[in-house]
């Protein structure tokens, strides 16, 4: 005679499927990865092709670059903010929207602001 499967089986087999399935979200939500929705919908949507859930894993594993880590911890958030605004001020006068002489005065008036 076939055996019957037990509800307790059967139960455990659904919440170790579940997991598996939703492993690339997790991984993103306990790193803290700033795209954590995107992998969730990626792997909730696409998890069932394999290739889909692979990727979602992969992304959810990826490094995560924070702005704090590219520059120094000795440079001040009014400094990050003075050479964002320098950065800024180039991408106007490369597209034409400053003259030469509105970009020198705009960058002498940040940098001697202290």
């Amino acid at each position: 005679m076939a055996e019957q499967a037990s509800p307790v089986a059967a139960f455990i087999m659904l919440i170790a499927v579940f997991v598996i399935y939703f492993l690339p979200t997790f991984v993103a939500a306990k790193r803290g990865h700033p795209n954590g929705t995107s992998i969730f919908l990626l792997d909730l949507f696409l998890g069932w092709t394999f290739i889909g859930w692979l990727a979602a894993l992969i992304w959810s594993a990826s490094a995560i670059k924070k702005t704090a880590e590219i520059y120094s911890s000795a440079t001040s958030p009014v400094a990050l903010d003075r050479f964002q605004k320098l950065e800024k001020l180039a991408k106007l006068k490369e597209s034409g929207h400053l003259t030469q002489e509105e970009f020198e005065s705009e960058k002498a008036r940040l940098l001697k602001a202290d």
